[in-house]
């Protein structure tokens, strides 16, 4: 029996409500690209283990499809993609010497080929190996996926000061740049007789490239887009190591000086409390759970996060023209939106949903207003 596969399960269900994948876009803000590379089961497009198995989830929910027989069908795919055949592992060894039916002139020809091949690999570790600089070499365009292991935290990083994070070896920081998510992870340390070392991992989202740098206590080093591994990076970031231990590290981070306008705050005409005249700055908002609740963040038409947070945590969230939160107990959660005082997000056992907008002032074309939506 030939069971459908995950990609073609979505698209026959997609195609049979007559749907568009332009549609489907619209109503879930899963950007085209992902939303075809899906169908197509392209999984390569996305960081990560993680975010395939998210969008799988929106998307199949969407579609009102059995989400755990699609997330259970993909694994099953992934598994018997993994394996080889049986044929070749129980294939007997012997059978190559048959097929080359004792040709020395073959044999002597494979046998240099792989003197070749490990000679060319001991070059290559020699010279990797005597390097000399911070950076930690890796092959051009090389994809490194991040370990599932760790764990991110998202944190903010102020415009006008630095922060402080400390990384372990499974808790990372997620923080956003100029509109652009970037995480930060410990990928070893180095123990040394005066110095520990810290090789740190910096990627920035979507994209799969995984750069690293070494640095040491009282060391620090500028990331920008001048770096082939993060050249999509809009703006430059300053990491120093405060300490290394032989497990953790605590850097500071700080962005770069750029142009921008200042915030100011000015009447509004029409007495509304919903809107903050600003200048070109990201929507942020900081939730405080007391409780455990469901909750789920769109930043700019991608998803941030979707899942249980557990009491006593904060997320901190930052959007440049669109943010969309939804929670499943408003009176578990804290908020505050840029600036604004504290409040409650709802009621016991309300489902609530906030949409944030920036938007030009009417009153004022230099200025943009933060508007909330409503529930």
């Amino acid at each position: 029996m030939n069971q459908k596969r995950v990609g073609q399960i979505l698209r026959e269900a997609r195609e049979e409500k007559k749907l568009t994948v332009k549609d489907v876009s619209k109503d879930t803000n899963i950007s085209v690209k992902y939303i075809l590379a899906l169908e197509t089961e392209d999984y390569a497009q996305f960081p990560g283990e993680t975010f395939t198995i998210g969008f799988l989830k929106n998307y199949g929910s969407y579609l009102k499809l059995d989400t755990g027989m699609l997330i259970n069908l993909y694994r099953g795919e992934k598994i018997e993609e993994s394996q080889a055949p049986l044929e070749e592992l129980t294939k007997p060894t012997s059978s190559f010497y048959y097929d080359l039916n004792f040709d020395k002139n073959k044999l002597i020809t494979a046998i240099s080929v792989l003197m070749v091949a490990i000679a060319a690999v001991l070059l290559y570790t020699f010279v990797d190996g005597s390097s000399s600089g911070d950076d930690v070499a890796e092959e051009s365009g090389r994809k490194l996926e991040i370990p599932e292991n760790i764990d991110f935290i998202n944190r903010s990083v102020p415009e006008t000061r630095p922060e402080s994070f400390i990384l372990t070896a499974n808790q990372g920081v997620s923080f956003s740049a100029s509109n652009q998510q970037c995480k930060l992870f410990i990928s070893s340390v180095e123990q040394g007789s005066d110095a520990n070392t810290a090789v740190l991992a910096f990627n920035v989202y979507p994209e799969l490239t995984v750069y690293k740098f070494r640095l040491s206590e009282g060391q620090e080093k500028v990331l920008s887009y001048s770096i082939p591994e993060i050249s999509s990076l809009r703006r430059s970031i300053r990491i120093s190591a405060q300490s290394v231990t032989g497990s953790s590290a605590k850097v500071l981070v700080s962005l770069s000086e750029e142009e921008k306008q200042g915030s100011t705050v000015q009447p509004n005409p029409q007495g509304e409390d919903s809107t903050k005249t600003l200048g070109d700055v990201p929507i942020q908002v900081t939730l405080f759970f007391s409780k455990p609740s469901y909750a789920e963040f769109i930043i700019d038409g991608q998803m941030g996060f979707r899942g249980l947070v557990q009491g006593g945590e904060n997320k901190a969230l930052e959007a440049k023209d669109r943010l969309e939160i939804k929670v499943g107990d408003g009176s578990a959660v804290e908020m505050i939106q840029n600036g604004k005082p504290k409040v409650v997000l709802g009621r016991p056992g309300k489902l609530v949903k906030k949409v944030y907008i920036k938007t030009p002032n009417p009153y004022d074309s230099t200025q943009f207003i933060i508007k909330e939506l409503g529930e």
